[in-house]
């Protein structure tokens, strides 16, 4: 609740400021600073609006939209913005401590070097300085959404709220001391030289997520997902793992992998009457060597296979899904009906790799079973001349990927990010783009 009574901006009051504004950042004449410092412009329209150095302490903007505005280094102290649409905003240097973000959508944003620390808003009645809110100047961040954000540098301290859905984010050097990332879903999440010291990851799920040079003094991991996580083993020995979800080893395995690999192969041969089927769920094995080996329909859920070198294996409908194949070699490989949903594949080769979709025959029918890369990370990947017909790519990222000489006739790209993909020579025939960003062909 607020204690003040505070001027109401309306949409047409609002626009002819964001003009004036604008006149302002261009250093025309009779451009001024905006200023909403203290005033009520909730539900208001802001969205692809150029607001850089705006005044907005204390400014209550509930329920406003920011999609694809630029708020670099707007000074948000304070401020309440709850349930407010940011996504894909730009908010590099932005003063956000004490902002009040509760299921704010954060989601595609820019944040780097953005400050969510702890603040306090004071206003002066009479005599007396009280809290511009009557709740307390934690920054609030409840239900707030911040799926691939980009946070370089960031600061957060303790502002993080458990629970908070982060996947994909980069916080790549951001200073996170002290936050509480308990249950949070921090899927993919780049945390390479955070200072992520003291900070609760109590059931935190961290598949897939980078914590490399990350300070991790302090940090508890009781009850995580740290099954795919790229973590060093000196880091590790300054935290608190000792009952997170690690990957299981090679030792711990009932027979060895060559056995297991020979009674996969009588299993596949045998069409299931004879041998086992593999599973090698959330088994580590990075930097092994598997070249050539079929693990048709083999269980790799989860499994720990960065730097692994599995070229021309054979991957048919084999499951793969929230795997970490980071830097692997998977050349020539055939994963036709593969399923790589969630899969980390950033580096990694699959250079000349068949994944068109597997032919089920059920009776008098068929139908197509195709390959699933839904939600997958393959960031600057090489997948140059690989046959992706009518694979699901849908929500993947693929920033950078080498998508040269491909057949993805018929594939589905909705809502991924090609930024930076080269697609030269591409077979692009009935692909689906619809949502996807950065497609250039």
């Amino acid at each position: 609740m607020l204690v003040r009574v505070s001027e109401r901006i309306s949409q047409p009051r609002l626009d002819e400021l964001l003009e004036s504004h604008l006149l302002f950042l261009k250093k025309a004449k009779g451009g001024q600073r905006l200023s909403l410092a203290m005033k009520r412009a909730d539900r208001l329209e802001f969205s692809g609006r150029l607001l850089m150095g705006a005044e907005m302490t204390g400014a209550m903007l509930d329920g406003s939209r920011f999609v694809r505005a630029n708020l670099a280094e707007v000074n948000l102290f304070g401020a309440s913005m709850i349930n407010c649409d940011l996504r894909h905003a730009k908010l590099e240097k932005a003063d956000l401590r004490g902002a009040r973000l509760r299921s704010a959508n954060l989601s595609e944003a820019i944040l780097d070097f953005a400050d969510f620390r702890e603040g306090v808003l004071l206003t002066k009645q009479g005599s007396e300085l009280t809290r511009a809110w009557s709740e307390d100047g934690t920054t609030r961040m409840a239900g707030a959404m911040f799926r691939n954000v980009q946070a370089k540098g960031a600061r957060f301290s303790k502002s993080i709220s458990a629970g908070t859905d982060l996947s994909n984010a980069n916080f790549s050097n951001a200073r996170l001391n002290g936050a509480d990332f308990a249950g949070s879903i921090l899927r993919k999440v780049n945390f390479t030289g955070a200072d992520l010291s003291n900070c609760s990851f109590v059931g935190a799920n961290l598949q897939g997520a980078l914590l490399v040079n990350a300070i991790l003094d302090g940090a508890v991991f009781a009850d995580a997902d740290l099954t795919t996580t790229v973590i060093a083993q000196g880091a590790m020995m300054k935290a608190d793992v000792r009952k997170a979800r690690l990957p299981r080893g090679l030792e711990s395995l009932e027979q060895s992998i060559q056995e297991i690999i020979r009674s996969h192969a009588r299993w596949v041969a045998s069409l299931g009457a004879d041998g086992a089927q593999a599973d090698l769920s959330r088994v580590d094995l990075r930097d092994v060597d598997l070249a050539g080996t079929d693990f048709s329909a083999a269980n790799f859920q989860s499994a720990m296979l960065m730097d692994s070198r599995l070229h021309g294996c054979c991957f048919t409908m084999t499951d793969l899904s929230y795997a970490n194949l980071m830097q692997a070699e998977l050349a020539d490989a055939v994963c036709r009906g593969a399923n790589l949903k969630g899969a980390t594949l950033r580096n990694a080769t699959l250079a000349q790799v068949d994944c068109s979709p597997m032919v089920i025959t059920t009776g008098l029918t068929t139908r197509d079973w195709p390959t699933n890369f839904a939600e997958a990370d393959l960031g600057d990947a090489n997948l140059s001349g690989g046959n992706f017909r009518m694979a699901t790519f849908a929500q993947a990222d693929l920033q950078g990927a080498d998508l040269r000489g491909c057949t993805l006739c018929g594939a589905i790209f909705t809502d991924a990010d090609l930024t930076g993909a080269d697609l030269r020579g591409a077979d692009l025939t009935g692909a689906d783009f619809r949502g996807a960003i950065g497609v250039k062909r």
